[in-house]
């Protein structure tokens, strides 16, 4: 992992606690921007090209459906561990009967939703090629992997933040964040203060 990558998300974190996503995104353009020119390089001109309503759609869906079995007062969602599964990358959802905060995020391991299919991501799919090379096993590209996979992640994040105004059903906090990452957005409907 890029030394600096932790370092990075930390500093990042007051500004996607307040769902500043764009200067998440800058910040991170401009890490990549500055190591050494690579494959990875490419996710800068990507973007994630689901349909905003679309995923909006998928949730208030799958909302409806939990709430006649419980009465939601969370969700989350999760993409898979997209470097090391490069030939899909989706993300699944998880709905909860209780709010944890965002101190401790051990909460989000104990869902009580049933299975809902999940919803691919497009418009990576270079990326995803770039991470099914030999490039991602090149050490020379360790730092660029790691920050093409946080902006990554900061888009699909961007992503849920847009789809999140045309959600019907939300009306209770929803995070997100990818599979092994603890880089947690959440959603300003139903945010809660811990204190």
């Amino acid at each position: 992992m890029y030394d600096s990558f932790f370092k990075i998300q930390n500093e990042l974190e007051p500004n996607l606690r307040k769902g500043d996503l764009d200067s998440c995104i800058e910040r991170v353009i401009n890490e990549l921007k500055s190591i050494p020119d690579s494959p990875f390089h490419d996710a800068i001109k990507m973007v994630i090209t689901n349909p905003v309503e679309e995923v909006a759609q998928y949730f208030d869906k799958f909302f409806e459906t939990e709430a006649a079995r419980f009465t939601l007062e969370a969700a989350y969602a999760e993409t898979n561990g997209f470097n090391i599964n490069p030939d899909l990358w989706y993300f699944d959802v998880f709905a909860f009967s209780s709010y944890g905060g965002l101190s401790d995020f051990e909460w989000l391991s104990e869902w009580q939703s049933d299975y809902f299919p999940p919803m691919q991501i497009t418009g990576f799919e270079k990326l995803q090629e770039v991470y099914g090379s030999d490039a991602f096993h090149n050490s020379e590209f360790d730092a660029a992997s790691s920050i093409a996979g946080l902006l990554f992640l900061i888009r699909f994040q961007e992503l849920i933040k847009r789809a999140s105004v045309k959600m019907k059903h939300l009306k209770f906090p929803l995070l997100a964040t990818a599979h092994d990452y603890e880089f947690f957005y959440q959603t300003p409907t139903g945010i809660r203060n811990e204190e």
